[in-house]
């Protein structure tokens, strides 16, 4: 069988070249050149994502580096406080402990001033008691200058004696 070639199959293949140069041109060239535009944008979206990605990530780093350093001050500014207060309660206790003791000699100071008071008034009666044991033994009756007099005299002999 030979190949006959004819008019009509050559225009046929020459208006499939045409066709076929005509779509490159025209059709697969935009259409490319929008597949191309399109998975760039693709890529660089991803690229996009990836970096926020990455400034999340170090953010959350800093972030929790930042919470950690937080701690850390709060911890020994609770630590500061605590050893304020601790002095503030040392101090508070021992001036207590002074007021204390403060009190405790004026206390004591009283008490000795109060016992001096009460053994003179001892003294003052018992002088008395023997000037009007003395009167009654004497069998005579003084008058009150007198009886001042030697009380009074009898408290300085009395008073001088350990």
């Amino acid at each position: 069988m030979v190949l006959n070639l004819n008019w009509e199959i050559i225009w046929v293949f020459v208006d499939l070249l045409i066709l076929f140069l005509l779509m490159k041109k025209f059709l697969f060239g935009p259409v490319t050149k929008l597949l191309d535009q399109r998975a760039k944008g693709v890529t660089d979206t991803i690229e996009q994502a990836e970096s926020q990605l990455a400034q999340a990530q170090q953010q959350k780093q800093a972030y929790t580096q930042q919470l950690a350093q937080a701690r850390g001050e709060a911890a020994h500014i609770l630590d500061q406080a605590r050893k304020q207060a601790e002095l503030n309660y040392n101090r508070r206790m021992e001036e207590a402990a002074q007021d204390v003791r403060r009190l405790n000699e004026r206390a004591a100071r009283q008490r000795q001033a109060d016992q001096e008071a009460m053994l003179a008034e001892t003294r003052r009666q018992v002088a008395g008691l023997v000037l009007l044991t003395t009167a009654k033994v004497s069998q005579r009756t003084l008058d009150g200058e007198t009886d001042q007099a030697m009380l009074d005299e009898l408290l300085e002999e009395v008073g001088n004696e350990p």
